[in-house]
């Protein structure tokens, strides 16, 4: 679960991500220390340019697919996410989340890009125009429920930053803890780490946390029980005084392409 408003540790990617994402088809890796593998995750935050609209962009994702298809990018899924509950800091109208199997694919799909790329980066140019290009090493908590990621639902994110004298290792800790409390709590909720990677820059955050939800009942169903259901005092005894995140943004997502992510 990550916090909603500055206190609830619930979630909803992605992606995604699932956020971050595990995708179908194929199961989620979790490693012996109760961790899953740790993949690659980028994201381009976009306008649409005047006058285009989804439709135009649906055309061109067509034609992108038919592209990934011929470079044989089976190790790669994308997402479109859409701003639900947001302010206006989040000046953009899509944001596309894509994951990589691991670090090979990532740079085998990225230079095909770069030297294959082109006609197609200028058809996506005439509809959307993408201020930002950032790149994750995203890790998993918590598997969604069979390990398959939905192919729609709602992800959020947050920004977290460790509070001095702590260290990442103590807040590995306590989310492994708290992902085993809301495994035993029947929380259906996949959760993820995102580090920095490239592309952030100055950013005031160590880490994003990131959780995907199937539909807004499951999102309830864990706002009900971290209420009045005793998830707040378990919260407050895993996290102490580990970190501190901004308010969760959520997102609609839509899935645009499934790969085999994780095994």
């Amino acid at each position: 679960m990550g916090k909603i408003m500055n206190s609830l540790r619930i979630v909803t990617c992605s992606a995604v991500a699932g956020l971050l994402l595990a995708s179908a088809p194929g199961l989620a890796q979790v490693s012996a220390d109760g961790m899953g593998k740790v993949v690659p995750v980028e994201l381009y935050a976009c306008n649409f340019q005047e006058g285009k609209n989804d439709a135009d962009l649906a055309k061109v994702i067509e034609q992108w697919n038919k592209f990934a298809d011929d470079s044989d990018m089976d190790d790669y899924a994308a997402w479109l996410l859409t701003p639900f509950f947001h302010t206006t800091e989040q000046d953009f109208d899509i944001i596309w989340l894509g994951a990589f199997r691991d670090g090979n694919a990532m740079g085998a799909g990225l230079q095909n890009w770069v030297a294959n790329g082109q006609e197609m980066a200028a058809a996506f140019a005439k509809v959307v125009d993408c201020g930002a290009h950032v790149a994750y090493s995203s890790a998993m908590y918590k598997a969604p429920p069979g390990g398959n990621a939905p192919e729609s639902g709602f992800i959020t994110m947050m920004d977290c930053k460790l509070n001095e004298g702590q260290r990442y290792t103590d807040i590995k800790a306590a989310e492994l803890k708290w992902a085993d409390y809301l495994a035993k709590s029947g929380s259906k909720v996949a959760y993820y780490h995102w580090m920095p990677m490239f592309g952030g820059g100055d950013a005031d955050f160590d880490y994003k946390v990131v959780s995907a939800y199937p539909d807004f009942k499951e999102i309830g169903s864990d706002v009900e029980n971290f209420a009045n259901g005793g998830g707040r005092d378990v919260s407050n005894e895993v996290f102490g005084d580990i970190d501190e995140c901004d308010d969760a943004r959520v997102y609609v997502t839509r899935n645009i392409r499934s790969g085999k992510i994780r095994d």
